[in-house]
C-alpha cells in the first residue's frame, strides 16, 4: 500500500491500462484508455420478439439433435457460451467413435457430412477446410480444419479431430459459427484500414504514429463476445497487427471491413506484473548467444541460462524445438527502455527484463508466452487470457521448483500455509518486485482466486479482463495435481510433475485453441489425460542431456485425482460476474406514444429542423470541434437515422484538454389542454468512459430555469451513476448520468429511458424543451452516446375497472390511479378489489389459466409501471376419471359420488372435488396448474387408486 498523493486516484488493488499493470495509484492521466466500437442488431421490437422466438425454435431442435447425438455415441458435450455451438466433444475411453475403415482425415470427412446438421450449421459440409494432419509421438492422429464463409476464415474458427492409434476418434473440438448471413465483401479498403488502426493506437498509447507500422493479417469474420465468452455480432474485419519499431508496442486491432469502426483489440505483449511504471533512462543492453557471461550481472546470466533451461525442457521432453517448434534463436534484451521498469514481458519477438527482475522463474515464465503464441496462441484476455498467463507461470515455477539453479537459500518443501516455503511462490526472488508476485498453491495468499467463484475473480474488464487475477484458478489446479491437498470439499492425491506436465503441455498443444476458455481447459485436461493412459513418459529434462524415459505411467487412478481438481477449483463454473447491458430492452408503450398519436414525436427522419446543437469547450484553444450529429449509421443495426454526441479517445489531461459539454435542444413543445398524465420516452445507446464521461437529460418548463430531470422520475432505464467529482474535470462532475457502457465490453446496447413527466409538475396549456447534455472531461473516451425516436405523450386514462380474464401476470405492476381488477374464475382473492392510486400491487398468486403459450400484453389505456407485462397461459390438465376408476377393478358402467383429492408434491391439498362419474363421460378439468408434479387420490366406496400427473 502506498500513500495516496492529492493529484491521484484512490489506491483498489490491482489498477491497469492496456497491458501494463501497477500497484502504485494512478495519475488521472493513466486511467484505463477504452476503444470506441460499434455492432449490429435489430430495430423494431415486433421483429425481434420473432426472430427470437424463430431462434429459440431452432435452438430447441438443434439441441435435441445433440441430446440424441451424445446418448448414441455415449459422448460429453460442452457448449460454447459465446457461438451456442459445440465447441468440445469428448467419446468415452471405452467406446471411442469408429467412423469406418479408412484413413482419419476419410472418417473426418465422413463425420462432417454426417452430423454437420447435429452440430449445428449443416453448411459446415462446404465451408470446412482441411490445413494439417498431424501425428503425435503416441501415435494418435490429429486433423485440423479451418471454417470459411464465403471463401472468409472465420477467426478462431478451428475444429480438431483426433483420433487414437486404432483411427477410433476420441475428442473433436474447437470453434465454429452456426448458419451466418454476413456481407463479405468490404467497403473498406485494406490500407485505409492499417492507417485507421495505427492512428487509433497512436491516439490512445499517446505515442507518435511515425514509430508504428501495421500489417494486415487477414480479412476476417469476427465473432463479438468470442473472446469474452458471451454471445454477440459477426463482423467483417481487417485483423491488424500494430508494432513499434522497439517492439514496445504490439496491438491486434479488428476493424470493422464496412463501417471502418474498430470491433476488438487485444494486446500482443505479455507481461508478468500487472501494474505499469513509465520509466524512459533505462539503458539498452542486448546479450547474444555464444558472448561470455564474463560481466554480466546475476540477473543478465539468469537471462541466458533459463532461457536455455525452458529450451531443452521443451525439447527433450516434448519434443517442441525452440517456442515456435523451428529451432529460432532466442533473443533477450536486458533493461530496455521500452518497458515500464520493475517489469518484464515478451512483446512477440523478444523477451525483455527490467534489471532485477530475471530470476528464473520469471525468466521462463515469459519464454512460456512465447510456447503459447506458437501453440494455440491464447488471445490475452478474459479466461483465454488468463489461462495464456497461467500456462506461463505453469511452466515458470515448474523451472524453479525443478531445475535446481539459484536455490541457495529457499525452502522448497511442501507447502502448508501462506508464506510457509517458497514452494510455488513465482518472483520471489526478483528483488526489483519486493516479494512474490502469485502464489500457485493458495492463489488467495496474493490476492487471486483459488476457484471460480471466489470473492478474488475479477469480472473488470481492466487488466484486458483479469487476466493476471483470474490465472490463480489454472494455476491452482496444476499445484493441486502436482503435490495433491484437501480443498474445496476435494481430497487430492498429487501425481507429481511429470505427469501433470505431460497433461497440461498435451492440452496447451493439442486441445486449446485461441479463445478456449476455462470450461474447455476443463475438458482439453482431461482429453489429455485419458490420451496418454498406459504411455511411459518422458522425464522432465532441463539441460541438453534428456532424462529418458521416467517410469511414471499414467492411470485410471491419475484421471479421477484430475476430476477431483477440476470440481475443487470449480473449471466448468460460470463466473460470478453479472455482465449486464447498461440500458435495458426496450419497453413496450402505450398507443399514444406512436408517431401519429404523440403529443410530441422526433425520429430525425427529417434531419435537425428546428434543434439547437452547440458545443461549450473548457478550453477552446485545445479543443476539438465535435457537437451532436446527424448519423445514418446507427449502431447494432437499427435502420433510420438518429443523432451522436461523440466521446472521442483523446487529450492528454495536462495540455491538450478535452472537457466540456456537447448540448442537443429540442425546440419548444406546447401540452395540449385536457391532457392526462405526461410520459417521455426516447431510445439510446451508450458507451462512454465510465465515471468520467456521460450525459443526462435537462427541462425547462415555461419560463423556469433549466433544471435535470431527476432519478425518481424514470419508469424505466434512469441514470445508472454519478459522474466522478474527485480529479474530474468535466463541467458535468457530480451530475446523475448516463455513464459506462454494457458488462464485459465497451459497447452498449439500445434501450428505450421512460420518464413521467407529471412528476416533475408538467400540465396542460404549459410549454416545455428538452436538452440532452454529453459532457465530456479533459482525456480519453470510449465511442458517445446516439438518440433516436423521442416521443412525448399521454396515454388514455384508466377505466374504471378492467377484467384480466385468464391471465396469470408474474411481475408487480404500479397504477397511478385507482383501478378495479376482475377477474372470470373462481380464484377470488385477486378479484373485486380496488386498488388505490400508487399502490403497488403483486398479482403472483395469479388468475385463472387456458391452454397457450407466453406472450407480451399490456393494459391499453392506463399508464403503469413497467409499461408492459408478462402473461403466461399455464397448462389446463384434464383427468380422464374413467381410466383411474378402472384401476379400481370395478366395472361398473356407474359410479355415484366418487372423491378426488389432488395434492402437490409436498403433499399439499391443491383440490378436492365430489363428482359423479358415468363411465362414458368422466373428464375432470383442472386449471392452472404450474410445471411439476402432482399426485392424486381417488376415493371410491372403500376402494382407492392413486394416479400420478407432470405438467411439462
Amino acid at each position: 500500500m502506498y500513500p495516496k498523493a492529492d493529484n491521484m486516484l484512490p489506491y483498489n488493488g490491482l489498477l491497469s491500462s492496456f497491458s501494463y499493470h501497477c500497484i502504485f495509484p494512478v495519475r488521472k492521466t493513466d486511467k484505463p484508455i477504452l476503444i470506441k466500437v460499434s455492432g449490429m442488431s435489430l430495430r423494431r421490437l415486433l421483429f425481434f420478439i420473432f426472430l427470437f422466438n424463430f431462434h429459440q425454435l431452432l435452438s430447441q431442435s438443434s439441441k435435441a439433435k445433440l441430446d440424441d447425438f451424445a446418448r448414441e455415441t455415449d459422448a460429453t458435450i460442452t457448449l460454447s457460451a459465446a457461438t451456442g455451438n459445440p465447441e468440445f466433444i469428448r467419446f468415452s475411453g471405452n467406446r471411442p467413435l469408429l467412423l469406418g475403415t479408412g484413413t482419419p482425415l476419410q472418417a473426418t470427412e465422413n463425420f462432417i457430412s454426417l452430423y454437420a446438421g447435429t452440430l449445428g450449421n449443416p453448411d459446415l459440409s462446404i465451408q470446412l477446410e482441411h490445413l494439417r494432419t498431424e501425428v503425435d509421438p503416441f501415435g494418435f492422429e490429429h486433423i485440423t480444419y479451418q471454417q470459411f464463409i464465403n471463401k472468409v476464415p472465420v477467426f478462431g474458427g478451428i475444429l480438431k479431430w483426433h483420433f487414437d492409434q486404432d483411427r477410433k476418434l476420441r475428442v473433436l473440438n474447437g470453434v465454429f459459427l452456426g448458419q451466418t448471413k454476413i456481407n463479405t465483401i468490404p467497403s473498406l479498403d485494406r490500407e485505409t484500414a492499417i492507417a485507421m488502426a495505427v492512428d487509433q493506437i497512436s491516439s490512445q498509447m499517446k505515442i507518435s504514429s511515425s514509430t508504428l507500422s501495421g500489417t494486415s493479417k487477414q480479412l476476417c469474420i469476427f465473432r463479438k463476445g468470442l473472446i469474452q465468452g458471451i454471445p454477440g455480432d459477426n463482423y467483417l474485419c481487417y485483423e491488424i497487427e500494430v508494432q513499434s519499431a522497439d517492439h514496445s508496442v504490439r496491438e491486434f486491432v479488428f476493424i470493422d471491413a464496412q463501417e471502418g469502426t474498430i470491433v476488438e483489440r487485444y494486446s500482443g505483449i505479455h507481461n508478468i506484473l500487472d501494474r505499469k511504471i513509465y520509466q524512459t533512462s533505462l539503458n539498452n543492453l542486448i546479450w547474444q548467444e555464444g558472448d561470455s557471461q564474463d560481466g554480466l550481472n546475476q540477473w543478465q546470466k539468469n537471462e541466458v541460462e533459463t532461457a536455455g533451461q525452458i529450451y531443452y525442457l521443451f525439447k527433450n521432453t516434448f519434443g517442441f524445438i525452440s517456442y515456435d517448434n523451428m529451432d529460432s534463436p532466442m533473443h533477450t534484451i536486458h533493461e530496455n527502455p521500452a518497458i515500464n521498469c520493475p517489469n518484464a514481458n515478451w512483446n512477440g519477438s523478444t523477451a525483455n527484463y527490467c534489471d532485477q527482475t530475471a530470476s528464473d522463474d520469471v525468466v521462463a515464465h515469459e519464454w512460456g508466452h512465447a510456447y503459447t503464441d506458437y501453440t494455440n496462441n491464447l488471445i490475452y484476455a478474459w479466461q483465454s487470457g488468463a489461462l495464456n498467463e497461467s500456462y506461463s507461470d505453469i511452466w515458470g515455477e515448474t523451472v524453479d521448483i525443478l531445475n535446481g539453479y539459484e536455490d541457495a537459500g529457499e525452502n522448497l518443501s511442501l507447502r502448508t500455509g501462506c508464506g510457509s516455503s517458497d514452494r510455488w511462490m513465482l518472483g520471489e526472488d526478483a528483488s526489483a518486485f519486493g516479494g512474490a508476485l502469485r502464489d500457485l498453491w493458495d492463489p488467495t495468499c496474493k490476492g487471486d482466486p483459488g476457484k471460480v467463484t471466489d470473492t478474488e475473480y475479477s469480472c473488470s474488464s481492466g487488466d484486458n479482463g483479469g487476466v493476471h487475477t483470474n490465472s490463480g484458478v489454472n494455476n491452482h489446479a496444476y499445484a493441486l495435481l502436482v503435490d495433491g491437498g484437501t480443498y474445496n470439499n476435494q481430497t487430492i492425491t498429487g501425481i507429481g510433475f511429470t505427469k501433470c506436465a505431460h497433461i497440461f503441455w498435451r492440452a496447451q498443444k493439442i486441445y486449446l485453441t485461441s479463445t478456449s476458455d476455462f470450461k474447455i481447459q476443463a475438458d482439453a485436461l482431461e482429453a489429455a489425460c485419458m490420451d496418454l493412459m498406459g504411455v511411459n513418459l518422458e522425464g522432465l529434462s532441463f539441460t541438453e542431456t534428456p532424462v529418458g524415459l521416467s517410469g511414471q505411467i499414467i492411470t485410471p487412478a491419475d484421471l479421477l485425482e484430475l476430476q477431483k481438481v477440476l470440481l475443487a477449483v470449480e473449471m466448468r463454473s460460470d463466473p460470478p460476474c453479472n455482465f449486464t447491458p447498461l440500458l435495458a430492452e426496450q419497453a413496450l408503450l402505450c398507443q399514444q406514444s406512436i408517431p401519429d398519436s404523440a403529443i410530441f414525436f422526433e425520429d430525425f427522419e427529417n434531419g435537425l429542423i428546428a434543434w439547437t446543437v452547440s458545443q461549450l469547450p473548457n478550453h477552446p484553444e485545445s479543443w476539438e470541434p465535435r457537437d451532436w450529429q446527424l448519423i445514418d449509421s446507427l449502431p447494432d443495426g437499427r435502420l433510420g437515422k438518429g443523432v451522436f454526441a461523440p466521446d472521442p479517445i483523446n487529450g492528454d489531461c495536462q495540455t491538450d484538454l478535452q472537457n466540456g459539454i456537447l448540448r442537443l435542444e429540442s425546440p419548444a413543445i406546447n401540452i395540449p389542454s385536457e391532457s392526462g398524465a405526461i410520459s417521455l420516452a426516447f431510445d439510446h445507446w451508450v458507451s462512454t468512459e465510465r465515471s468520467w464521461d456521460g450525459g443526462n437529460l435537462k427541462i425547462k418548463i415555461n419560463n423556469d430555469p433549466w433544471t435535470i430531470i431527476p432519478s425518481n422520475a424514470f419508469l424505466k432505464n434512469g441514470y445508472n451513476l454519478t459522474l466522478n467529482t474527485s480529479q474530474n474535470d468535466n463541467p458535468l462532475a457530480g451530475e446523475k448520468a448516463f455513464s459506462g457502457s454494457d458488462g464485459g465490453s465497451v459497447r452498449g446496447t439500445w434501450g428505450t429511458s421512460l420518464i413521467n413527466l407529471s412528476t416533475m409538475g408538467i400540465q396542460s396549456g404549459d410549454q416545455i424543451k428538452l436538452r440532452w447534455e454529453l459532457g465530456t472531461d479533459g482525456c480519453n473516451g470510449i465511442s458517445g452516446w446516439y438518440l433516436d425516436d423521442i416521443s412525448i405523450f399521454s396515454c388514455a386514462a384508466c377505466k374504471d375497472s378492467i377484467e384480466l380474464s385468464n391471465y396469470w401476470v408474474d411481475q408487480q405492476l404500479s397504477f397511478e390511479g385507482g383501478i378495479e381488477i376482475t377477474t372470470s374464475d373462481t380464484l377470488t382473492s385477486n378479484s373485486n378489489i380496488l386498488y388505490s392510486a400508487g399502490q403497488v400491487i403483486n398479482f403472483n398468486s395469479g388468475f385463472a389459466i387456458d391452454t397457450g403459450s407466453a406472450m407480451e400484453a399490456r393494459i391499453e389505456g392506463c399508464n403503469i409501471s413497467p409499461a408492459y407485462f408478462r402473461v403466461n397461459h399455464l397448462p389446463l390438465v384434464r383427468i380422464l376419471i374413467a381410466d383411474l376408476i378402472k384401476q379400481t377393478n370395478k366395472n361398473q358402467a356407474y359410479f355415484p359420488e366418487p372423491r378426488i383429492v389432488l395434492t402437490s408434491k409436498s403433499g399439499k391439498v391443491l383440490a378436492t372435488k365430489d363428482i359423479l362419474v358415468h363411465l362414458q363421460n368422466s373428464t375432470l378439468e383442472i386449471h392452472n396448474l404450474s410445471r411439476g408434479k402432482y399426485f392424486g387420490t381417488i376415493y371410491f366406496e372403500n376402494n382407492k387408486s392413486n394416479f400420478q400427473l407432470e405438467v411439462k
